[in-house]
């Protein structure tokens, strides 16, 4: 029975090492995906339960007292502080920003002691109302609940990579019901790029998550209050112009987190996090309903739509707290800041044109939507994500074409205008996060060594010269490799060949190789390889950790050139 399930396991681990679509990776990306969704569950009971704690049972839709608007955020700070201290994290690297650095450098492996920032840190700034989003806090925990899936089971690191980013998308269909933003964000955000056999297993995690909060939240979308309705083509010029302001607004609103967090990145933290609490509560006892996420703030939007003096400075609370939480630190998202943002503009935008009978309000709940989606695809440079998104979380389909018109002008504005990034790469810059690998490596990661290894070899234990030698006659065309004991009494692995040059008397080469685990990539081949042109490793199981397969130069040659082909 052991040495079934071991072979099944080795079978499985073979198919995942494959750059295709497998059963074993959709099986695995399915288990990673409830995995995930499950721990986000478990995210936002918390989020929930704490809010009726502190007595925030609206969710910032009724005020607090003045005393706690006040005392929540500042409390908070201490409180983040006090966490950050205690996981004893070197730097606090959080969100979507630093999980893309991860995907590119680390497969998506996330370190424990972020994760556990990134949960407890998530909870406590979106319970005080901090003006952040709940999505950089569940791509975090995703990503890092699938890998570790993988992780203790031994999966090879490209199927990890895999699992990373169907944990991503479980976790934001678990967090809004949006399986099919939810795979598009991750492709044109986290991944930045489009291949099938990924797409698929993606996909079915996104449909797992979006199944298991359907199951336990109801099928109900946060923007249900917004019903979308189909705009007559008169109003197109209308929807152009919207999507000019909200990508102007957009760059506004990426400048000022950027220059905020470039001018205290080298301040304490306690004065960071201590500055952001202190700005959120002076603001929320001015103005109360600058508390919360973005998507409380379309509440008090829809609330308050003919008053274009509260939605001005509802705009600018929401444009300040926003900027100055994230650029502080503060562990949340951006998108559901940038929601807030986007809704306010597209709110002062209709009431502007109502008041010259232009358009009619009833036509308002379309434009709110429509201004989200343009300054979502302005900040975060994902035009495809931002459609989607904004369809499925208010279920109107009859947005599509509007929304494309706002999108392009929101996008061009901020991409080629202005020639700003998207504000996650602007982020990695400014962290000195590196976000970019060779395109050999990129190629190179998708395979695992066990998918094109060569397993015919010869593995002699310490063989006098005749026996050496006698194999060698036998040996044809395979690998021959010898194992020795150093003086630290550890093996060394060499492969043995015959000198050609050496004349009659028969005399033998030795190249020392080294070793890699089989769970690793091509990509690491070519790392240890790719000095000399030339040369071998052994690939070995951490079972035993002798020798399981060969991969020569030549193996990794024509690997890439079928990758880059």
């Amino acid at each position: 029975m052991q040495f079934s399930r071991q072979a099944i396991i080795k079978k499985a681990r073979k198919q995942l090492a494959a750059p295709t679509t497998t059963v074993a990776i959709c099986v695995l990306g399915l288990l990673g995906g409830i995995a995930a969704a499950l721990f986000i569950v478990v995210f936002r009971f918390a989020i929930d339960q704490s809010a009726y704690l502190v007595g925030n049972v609206t969710h910032w839709q009724q005020p607090l007292p003045t005393f706690s608007r006040f005392a929540l955020p500042v409390g908070a700070a201490l409180a983040l502080f006090v966490l950050f201290k205690l996981s004893r994290a070197k730097r606090v690297r959080l969100g979507i920003p630093y999980v893309i650095h991860r995907m590119k450098q680390q497969y998506g492996m996330l370190p424990w002691r972020s994760t556990v920032n990134q949960f407890f840190g998530g909870i406590i700034a979106l319970v005080a109302g901090y003006s952040v989003g709940r999505e950089g806090p569940a791509v975090h925990l995703g990503a890092a609940a699938s890998t570790w899936l993988g992780y203790h089971i031994d999966t090879p690191k490209n199927a990890v990579r895999t699992l990373a980013a169907c944990g991503i998308a479980a976790a934001i269909a678990a967090s809004f019901n949006t399986p099919l933003a939810a795979m598009v964000l991750v492709m044109e955000v986290v991944l930045r790029e489009y291949k099938v056999h990924i797409f698929i297993p993606v996909m079915l995690a996104a449909v797992a998550g979006s199944i298991i909060t359907d199951q336990i939240f109801g099928p109900a979308t946060e923007l249900t209050l917004l019903k979308g309705q189909e705009l007559p083509e008169s109003q197109f010029g209308f929807v152009i112009l919207l999507g000019v302001a909200v990508g102007i607004i957009g760059v506004l609103f990426k400048k000022l987190m950027l220059d905020v967090m470039d001018t205290v990145k080298d301040t304490a933290m306690l004065t960071r996090l201590l500055f952001a609490g202190l700005i959120t509560a002076f603001l929320a006892v001015i103005i109360p309903s600058s508390l919360g996420p973005g998507l409380s703030t379309i509440q008090q939007v829809v609330q308050f739509q003919d008053q274009q003096a509260v939605l001005l400075t509802l705009l600018l609370a929401k444009l300040v707290a926003s900027a100055i939480a994230l650029g502080m630190g503060t562990p949340g998202g951006l998108i559901g800041a940038a929601f807030g943002v986007g809704a306010a503009v597209a709110a002062l935008f209709v009431n502007i044109l109502v008041q010259y009978q232009l358009i009619g309000a009833e036509h308002l709940d379309s434009y709110i939507l429509l201004g989200m989606a343009g300054i979502l695809a302005a900040c975060i440079h994902a035009p495809m994500a931002a459609l989607l998104a904004i369809v499925e979380l208010s279920g109107s389909v009859e947005i599509i074409v509007p929304a494309m018109l706002v999108i392009v002008p929101a996008y061009l504005i901020s991409s080629q205008l202005f020639r700003s990034k998207s504000v996650f790469i602007a982020q990695l810059e400014l962290q000195d996060l590196p976000y970019q690998i060779p395109p050999v490596a990129v190629a190179l990661q998708k395979t695992g060594v066990e998918h094109v290894m060569e397993t015919q070899f010869k593995l002699l234990l310490e063989p006098t010269q005749n026996e050496l030698l006698d194999v060698l006659e036998k040996a044809s065309n395979q690998t021959v490799i010898v194992m020795n004991v150093d003086e630290d009494n550890l093996p060394q692995y060499r492969i043995v060949t015959y000198d050609i040059g050496a004349g009659d008397s028969p005399s033998l080469n030795y190249m020392p190789i080294k070793g890699l685990k089989v769970t690793s990539t091509l990509s690491e081949v070519w790392d240890e390889l790719s000095g000399q042109r030339r040369g071998a490793v052994y690939i070995f199981d951490q079972d035993n950790g002798e020798p399981c397969g060969i991969i020569t130069w030549e193996i990794v040659r024509r690997a890439l050139q079928r990758e880059l082909a």
